[in-house]
Order: C-alpha cells, then structure tokens, then sequence
C-alpha cells in the first residue's frame, strides 16, 4: 500500500518537473527532462512491482524515495532563491499563470495536429497500397473485342453454305493424300 501511495506521489511530481519548462521556464533547467523521465521510471516500478516488496527491501524503497525527496526540496528552495524580487512578484500574478497555460494548450493543440497528420498520412499511405493492389483490367475492352471478333467469324462460318466448306475441305486433304500411284 505504501509503495503504491509512494509511486503515484512520485509520479506526480516527476510529471510537473518534465512540465517545468513549459509553464515555470523561471524556475527550469536543462537537464529537467532528464530527472522527470527517471522520476516516472521510478514511480511506475514502485506503483507495478508492488505485491514484490516486502521487509528489508520495502525499508530502502522508503528510504530512497525520501531522500530523493529531500534532495528534491533542497533543489526547489535553491531555484527560488535564485529568482530575483521581481520574477519571484511574476509568478505570484495570475496573468503570468494564464499566459502559461495558454501557451501550454497551444503547444499540446499543436502537438495533436502533428499526430493528426501523421495518422492522416500513415492511413493514406496504406489506402495508396491498397489501391495499388487493386486489379484494374484495362485489356478487358481488348479481350471483349477479340471474343467478339471470333464470334462474328464463327457466325460467319456457320452461315457460308456448305459447299464452301466441302471445297475448303477437299483442298485441304488433297495436300495430305498420299499419292495414287503407289
């Protein structure tokens, strides 16, 4: 119970150091992004691998997420008295918070326009793929044209008068007939 109350605090505050420098770009530095992906690392672990910790080792999960907070705090404290009078007095204001959630949601609205974009282009690359497969038969005009030019000369066949045929006939067994000599 306890490392679960632990992971989600932990969670939670990894979350708002990876949000620092969107909203309290006073207050963040450059390696805040760093610390905040292993502050989640950390506080998924403890949240999952709950039901495995027990006696000595729960004591040092406990231990090492307080001084983790503690080294923490003392960040924090050093950060804000970093701050001059007058950034300390700006973000006091609520201006300067709205301003930066203004810019935060624009920033996120911007975000998921990309993932739009990027779900419309992976759709239409599989669409592109699926049309190409397609099997269009352009030669099925040729191939009706052929059928319909054999059955034009069947029917033209069958309507000759059967002399003719008899005459075809004749011509061609007379080339194969063996000789009447022999």
């Amino acid at each position: 119970m306890l490392n679960i109350f632990l992971g989600d605090l932990t969670l939670l505050l990894a979350f708002a150091v990876l949000l620092l420098p969107i909203l309290v770009t006073e207050l963040s530095r450059p390696r805040d992004a760093l610390w905040g992906a292993i502050g989640l690392v950390l506080g998924v672990s403890l949240v999952t691998n709950n039901d495995r910790m027990f006696g000595g080792l729960m004591l040092v999960v406990i231990s090492g997420t307080l001084l983790i907070g503690r080294l923490g705090y003392e960040v924090a404290q050093s950060r804000w008295q970093q701050l001059s009078d007058e950034e300390k007095k700006r973000l006091g204001s609520m201006e300067r918070w709205q301003t930066s959630v203004q810019q935060a949601s624009a920033a996120i609205a911007q975000l998921g326009g990309i993932f739009k974009d990027l779900i419309k282009f992976g759709s239409k690359t599989s669409n592109s793929k699926k049309s190409q497969k397609k099997w269009i038969r352009p030669e099925k005009n040729q191939e009706q044209q052929a059928s319909d030019e054999a059955k034009t000369n069947s029917k033209e066949q069958v309507q000759t008068p059967k002399s003719d045929l008899q005459e075809q006939l004749q011509k061609t067994l007379e080339g194969h007939r063996p000789p009447e000599d022999s």
